[in-house]
């Protein structure tokens, strides 16, 4: 199995996986450029552009590279609870950005929602950028209403 390889999803065609990412990308900087210049924040952390890269980069991370490595070892069930758990720790590293608390909830969110979300999609449709584009679009999401709560 390759996850890394752009295939059929839903009704999406790798093209149009393709464009939707640049879009949602694309959509991302105006949400992080609007963020940063009511807030003072990119995305809720220090101005850095490989932000925008965080939802392609974790995602060939832990469901193309993790996930894939643990299913040839374990069940798909086992597989996906492990990369999720091994992604909920990979975001303590947001403590230097965030409050405690906000970290905390990160983590729970990513590793007992998002993760196992994208981690049986990828093992169901045998690519990660379906949840390249759901990783963008929560980002996204996320964001919006931060930018009017000044």
């Amino acid at each position: 199995m390759d996850f890394l390889v752009f295939r059929r999803a839903w009704s999406l065609s790798p093209v149009t996986q393709v464009v939707a990412i640049v879009i949602l990308y694309l959509l991302s900087i105006v949400v992080g450029y609007v963020e940063l210049h009511t807030k003072g924040t990119f995305f809720g952390y220090p101005l850095s552009i490989s932000i925008l890269f965080v939802p392609i980069y974790e995602e060939i991370i832990f469901r193309g590279f993790i996930l894939e490595a643990l299913a040839k070892r374990y069940s798909p069930v086992a597989s996906v609870l492990l990369s999720s758990l091994l992604f909920a720790l990979w975001h303590a590293k947001n403590i230097f950005f965030v409050p405690v608390n906000d970290v905390i909830m990160q983590m729970i969110y990513t590793g007992c929602v998002i993760g196992p979300i994208f981690g049986f999609m990828a093992m169901k449709k045998r690519t990660v950028w379906p949840s390249v584009i759901l990783h963008y679009l929560n980002n996204i999401v996320s964001r919006v209403p931060a930018i009017f709560l000044v």
